[in-house]
């Protein structure tokens, strides 16, 4: 009745849910299994990479979308030069079937119709450009074959494309040279060291014209060449002292620079390989260690000195001025055999680097000066004194000399100006071609050189050192103390007047000879 009646009402009885315990049914009771609640997962891959970054998923799209904008401009740009390489590439040839490291080509933009070749070398990735110089075809793969042997060999051995001749090695090789030209030596070169450098390289030119090489770039020349230079030097007639051979020593010292000019320039900047570089030789080391200089007898020396005083400038029909050039090369000469300096160091000398020893007497100090040879005008790049006695009325002399032609000399001037009209006055040296031509005016005109010529002779500036060096030895300085005042060292000054050793010591050397039976 209660069905029937919640039926026409139409309204959901509540039921009471009873719960059946197993256990009241004489059952075990089971446990109920506790429910742990779920730990995040940890995120992979690129979710937990964008996360780290501090991205999201929006900013991996813009990347992407960026990226496929660059593509499209790469794949666009690929395309430009490709039309655009087309119109270089005109009539593109590959030479070997095989090999798409070669091609020729005519130029597009050009209307001579001439031949290129293109060779690619994928290990280096550098590419050569060359013209044929031929329109025609079948010369163009010839040509092109050539080329592509010679060229390829020097890619794989990392050499540059582009040669240069013998001439062009040596001015490029000058050109570095002159930027570390200073006045200091030791700290470059000086600027008579490249003058040197100059001479030296202008005969490796000749030689290579003499061989009809000028117009040969560097590898072509066979390597053995090098090894005929020596002969061809020894042999080369001499523009100044005609009547002396040119040293083994002077040739070696050639052969060394030319050396280095490969060694720098050639290898170094990979314009040749060390193979076929020039298979230079050497002349024998002369044994001979005695001074390479000859030099005059002290009795030879006054003698000249002498004339020039007494003869010389007193020759008849020369002008004042030449007078006065005379007077100052004879001081000059005199003050260079008792200095015992370079030549390049005495025409160096300004009057600043004249004074006096404070540790001389009272009447040294009246005669006597120091002469300071500066680093900048030293060889060796070191500065030294030098003491010169009773030397104060020579340097008088000059600066009276000077007077007449209305120069009054300041401490900066150089000593030995240059006394031609045009140059007096603007403290301007003499450089050693000037000196060299006047002493050899000076040996003829005295009948000196012809005198010397007999014994096989040949006296020149550098003699003047030589003589310094063999009177002080002869008067018992030490050569330790000459190689301090000469500005060398004391091995050079053994090895090279050792033979005077016995001259000075004759007298214990001879003890008790000639005596007895």
């Amino acid at each position: 009745g209660l069905d029937e009646q919640q039926r026409k009402n139409k309204s959901p009885i509540s039921v009471p849910t009873k719960v059946v315990s197993r256990e009241t049914e004489g059952e075990s009771p089971e446990k109920i299994p506790e429910v742990t609640p779920t730990k995040p997962q940890p995120k992979k891959g690129l979710e937990a990479l964008l996360e780290e970054k501090g991205l999201d998923a929006s900013d991996l799209i813009g990347l992407i979308e960026a990226l496929g904008s660059l593509k499209k401009r790469d794949q666009s740009k690929e395309k430009e030069e490709e039309k655009a390489e087309k119109k270089v590439y005109k009539d593109k040839e590959f030479v070997f079937n095989t090999n798409q490291d070669v091609f020729i080509y005519r130029r597009g933009e050009t209307a001579g119709g001439n031949y290129y070749v293109r060779i690619y070398d994928s290990a280096s990735q550098k590419i050569h450009r060359q013209s044929l110089k031929t329109s025609n075809n079948h010369h163009a793969h010839v040509l092109a074959r050539e080329i592509y042997l010679e060229k390829k060999d020097k890619l794989k051995r990392g050499v540059k494309m582009n040669s240069l001749t013998t001439k062009e090695l040596i001015e490029y090789y000058l050109e570095r040279k002159e930027k570390v030209i200073t006045d200091v030596p030791h700290r470059g070169i000086t600027t008579n060291s490249f003058k040197v450098i100059k001479q030296q390289l202008t005969y490796w030119e000749r030689f290579i014209i003499s061989k009809g090489h000028e117009n040969t770039k560097i590898e072509k020349i066979p390597p053995e060449v090098g090894g005929e230079f020596r002969y061809w030097m020894l042999n080369l007639p001499k523009e100044f002292y005609k009547d002396t051979a040119r040293s083994n020593e002077v040739i070696n010292q050639c052969i060394t620079r030319i050396k280095n000019v490969y060694k720098e320039i050639a290898i170094k900047e990979k314009f040749i390989s060390l193979d076929i570089l020039p298979a230079f030789e050497r002349l024998k080391k002369e044994r001979d260690v005695k001074p390479k200089r000859d030099i005059l007898e002290e009795s030879e020396y006054l003698e000249l000195t002498g004339w020039m005083n007494r003869s010389y400038a007193r020759e008849k029909g020369i002008t004042e001025r030449e007078v006065i050039k005379r007077r100052v090369f004879a001081l000059f000469f005199s003050l260079h055999y008792n200095l015992g300096c370079r030549n390049k160091e005495i025409l160096g000398l300004k009057w600043k680097d004249i004074g006096i020893n404070p540790m001389d007497t009272e009447e040294g100090k009246r005669k006597n000066r120091v002469f300071t040879i500066d680093a900048k005008n030293s060889k060796t790049g070191r500065g030294r004194n030098i003491v010169v006695a009773d030397v104060v009325s020579k340097l008088d002399r000059i600066k009276s000399w000077y007077k007449k032609i209305g120069v009054v000399p300041a401490p900066d001037d150089f000593v030995f100006i240059n006394l031609t009209e045009t140059k007096a006055g603007k403290n301007i040296p003499y450089e050693q071609p000037a000196m060299a031509k006047r002493l050899k005016e000076v040996m003829e005109k005295s009948g000196l050189g012809a005198k010397l010529r007999e014994t096989g002779r040949h006296i020149n500036l550098y003699g003047a050192r030589h003589f310094y060096a063999t009177a002080r030895l002869m008067r018992g300085v030490s050569m330790q103390d000459l190689a301090m005042n000469m500005g060398t060292s004391t091995a050079y000054i053994e090895s090279t007047y050792s033979h005077l050793t016995t001259l000075m010591r004759s007298s214990e050397i001879t003890k008790g000879q000639g005596y007895g039976r």
